[in-house]
């Protein structure tokens, strides 16, 4: 559609024979190339910024259908419940620390409303281990499923 109108604009400019309305013509297409390079930034920051939600957010679980009891139990956010929760607890990483390191969870993603993956480090050695959990009397549980080390 701006295509269009650049080129109609274009062919009025290109046969006016007035001079203030080829300057005016000229003036209204320089105008309408800023704008539209100005969309096309625009597009390409929010193409960006959708890339980057979509990979923030998790494709494997979902608050309000994986997260569906721990909602009716008045939990706002499970997913980030069961993380924290995890995080709390280092006992539950099957690795040893090396070095004097201390292991830490680093990164957790829910898989579904039973299980979850968690990638855990101490600074010089790392693993990967999957998780079931299960909330029971108002309390959250951990088993190890599969563990993997580097």
């Amino acid at each position: 559609m701006k295509h269009l109108f650049a080129f109609l604009l274009l062919a009025a400019l290109l046969s006016c024979n007035n001079k203030s309305e080829k300057t005016e013509l000229l003036s209204q297409l320089e105008l309408l190339t800023t704008e539209k390079d100005s969309l096309i930034n625009l597009k390409n920051h929010l193409e960006t910024k959708i890339d980057s939600i979509n990979n923030e957010s998790n494709f494997w679980y979902n608050n309000r259908i994986e997260g569906k009891q721990l909602l009716e139990l008045g939990i706002n956010n499970p997913e980030e419940y069961i993380v924290n929760t995890l995080k709390q607890k280092p006992e539950l990483i099957p690795l040893k620390p090396i070095l004097g390191g201390q292991m830490r969870f680093m990164n957790i993603k829910l898989l579904g409303k039973d299980c979850l993956i968690a990638y855990y480090e101490d600074g010089h050695i790392c693993g990967k281990t999957i998780y079931s959990y299960h909330f029971m009397n108002g309390k959250l549980f951990f088993e190890i499923v599969k563990t993997c080390s580097d």
